[in-house]
């Protein structure tokens, strides 16, 4: 093999190509298989001997370096490790200071002693206990994959499980609106197959707060289905990773994942202040949100308004000043459509509405049977409630003015679309809720922990200088840090 050859291979596999692409551009570079002296076999020999020549220490002394590296770069890099008896590691955490103030707009991940308010996992009873007494306040939901997947194993030794069971539990669980309809479709399942002592069934009806959809309607998921629970986090290292990743590559390609995700998210709020999306009505709300949301939420907005045209929503009572409609909605599935009927409760004094289908509770974002009831109702504003600062492109938040230990080449990016923002804004009406915003947590007291420093804010302070108050630099002390070798074992050691 020349070295012209290993040095192809030596940088498709720093880039994260995958060895079957890589040696196919060789095939194709030379003309053909039988004009290479070697075979794909050969060049991945080559390239598990080059990884262990490249990378030279361990696992565990890359690991160490790469966090002593981040947080010199940027002392708001937080990391702890766990050892075991003999002083391997047995676990380790870290977030960047980017990652732990978008917690604070969007919570989906756990620092500062702020539990997620959701978590999914499969259905697993340790792991239930263990987020029961260390995240008392957050919501656990079973992955329903995990749980459907095994229903031929539990059920299919039934008679009648292909001629009505099965479809009978499908409907139970997906058809239903709210938890009392399902307690009554379950009692006629159960009742109408005489599964009364079916051991596996009853433990899901024990459990079943934790996996029916209908009973997980009042928490935001972000629009996570149950059976992506791993998924995101494998799209995130998607072409960075695989199952032969050994942990000092884990540490140098995550790296790199995390600055293509930091650069999209830089080229989609770009994309937000320089291109807009046409309405596709005369509607006031949909040019609101066309003003206030970002593109991606605001196509997700225009879903729901395209749809209201074929809702008629039919009063069905109204008590005071409080109203509930029922709206009559078709739900598309590959092989057949349906009709369901949603109840929303709108009420007059406060242009508050709530929809039976969950849309705004798990991914807040107003559904179409909300719309359609604000539009019967004569809503031509729609109400702050509903303008989400999470998803609005005129608001700097502060999780993007954080310098991450992956971000020196989107600085000057950045850079240009924050003076774009601040030109936006310069042309607009002032909006409370950007103030409200950027200071956050501003009018308390606030103790940050990071690395070996703590800062503490009592005053409201502009944007940049509350940023360097907060996350800013400070003297970088390693006195107290050791090497893994000092580490003392069996308890977490905090760098």
């Amino acid at each position: 093999m020349s070295e012209s050859i290993k040095r192809v291979l030596d940088t498709n596999d720093l880039a994260g190509i995958r060895m079957n692409k890589s040696f196919g551009s060789l095939v194709i570079g030379s003309g053909g298989f039988e004009n290479l002296l070697f075979l794909e076999n050969d060049c991945r020999n080559y390239i598990d001997k080059a990884r262990h020549l490249r990378l030279g220490a361990g696992g565990a002394e890359a690991l160490r370096d790469y966090i002593l590296r981040m947080q010199h770069k940027n002392p708001g890099f937080f990391a702890l490790m766990d050892f075991d008896d003999e002083g391997r590691i047995k676990n380790i955490f870290w977030a960047d200071p980017h990652s732990r103030v978008a917690y604070q707009y969007f919570g989906d991940v756990c620092m500062d002693g702020i539990a997620s308010k959701a978590i999914i996992t499969d259905q697993d009873r340790a792991m239930k206990n263990a987020i029961a007494i260390v995240f008392p306040e957050s919501r656990n939901r079973f992955c329903l994959w995990h749980i459907l997947k095994k229903v031929p194993e539990k059920l299919g030794c039934y008679g009648s499980y292909k001629t009505g069971m099965k479809t009978a539990l499908i409907t139970c669980v997906y058809n239903i609106q709210t938890p009392e309809e399902f307690e009554n479709c379950w009692d006629e399942l159960i009742s109408m197959y005489s599964l009364h002592e079916n051991v596996w069934l009853q433990s899901l009806y024990t459990e079943r707060e934790h996996w029916v959809p209908a009973f997980l309607k009042n928490i935001f998921w972000a629009g996570m289905s149950t059976t992506q629970w791993s998924e995101s986090m494998n799209a995130f290292f998607d072409g960075y990773v695989d199952a032969k990743t050994n942990l000092k590559e884990f540490v140098n390609q995550y790296d790199n994942a995390l600055k293509k995700k930091i650069e999209n998210e830089n080229c989609a709020d770009f994309q937000s202040f320089n291109v807009t999306i046409p309405c596709i009505s005369r509607s006031p709300i949909e040019k609101k949100y066309q003003h206030l949301y970002t593109n991606a939420k605001f196509r997700e907005v225009q879903h729901q308004l395209t749809s209201i045209n074929d809702l008629d929503p039919v009063l069905l009572k109204a008590d005071a000043t409080v109203k509930t409609y029922l709206v009559e909605d078709k739900v598309h599935f590959e092989d057949f459509t349906k009709l369901v009927t949603h109840s929303v409760n709108f009420s007059e004094d406060d242009v508050v509405a709530k929809c039976s289908c969950g849309l705004f509770e798990m991914r807040w974002m107003v559904c179409r049977h909300i719309f359609v009831v604000f539009k019967c109702n004569g809503i031509k504003t729609i109400p702050d409630r509903y303008n989400l600062g999470q998803w609005r492109k005129d608001i700097k938040r502060r999780y993007t003015l954080i310098h991450t230990s992956s971000k020196k080449h989107t600085e000057d990016a950045t850079t240009k679309l924050n003076a774009m923002i601040d030109l936006y804004e310069a042309n607009q009406e002032p909006l409370s809720m950007t103030e409200k915003c950027l200071n956050v947590n501003a009018t308390t007291k606030d103790t940050t922990t990071i690395g070996s420093s703590t800062k503490q804010d009592g005053e409201d302070t502009p944007v940049a200088d509350t940023c360097r108050r907060l996350f800013g630099l400070s003297d970088f002390d390693v006195s107290n840090i050791g090497h893994l070798q000092n580490c003392k074992p069996a308890e977490w050691k905090q760098f």
